[in-house]
């Protein structure tokens, strides 16, 4: 006899159910639900995907097209515009490091509020 292992989905939880048999038959269940991650249903999971995904692209689309801009064009490089290539490229830099994290950060534990 040994240990069995079963997964079952609930909703938006997961839970594993353990069945311990030995040999006077007696078996012993133990749920163990993952209460703390996976809080989202598949649906709003899809959603914050696509939303992330959707704001992921305009910062990247629209950020890198003003850093080609200003410095494509030799009009275009005053200190005003230097300084928000500066920006752009600091949010280039939130896009590719904080969307990401925070949308992981939102699929496993949930929206806290602070």
């Amino acid at each position: 006899m040994g240990n069995e292992e079963a997964m079952e989905f609930d909703g938006s939880a997961s839970s594993a159910a353990l069945a311990n048999s030995s040999m006077d038959s007696v078996i012993n269940i133990t749920n163990i639900t993952f209460f703390p991650y996976y809080q989202h249903t598949m649906y709003v999971a899809a959603t914050y995907i696509l939303a992330y995904f959707f704001i992921f692209m305009l910062c990247m689309v629209g950020n890198l097209l003003v850093c080609l801009i200003v410095l494509e064009n030799r009009r275009m490089r005053t200190v005003t515009n230097l300084f928000i290539l500066n920006l752009a490229i600091s949010d280039l830099l939130v896009g590719i490091f904080c969307v990401p994290t925070t949308l992981v950060d939102n699929l496993i534990t949930g929206a806290r509020a602070t």
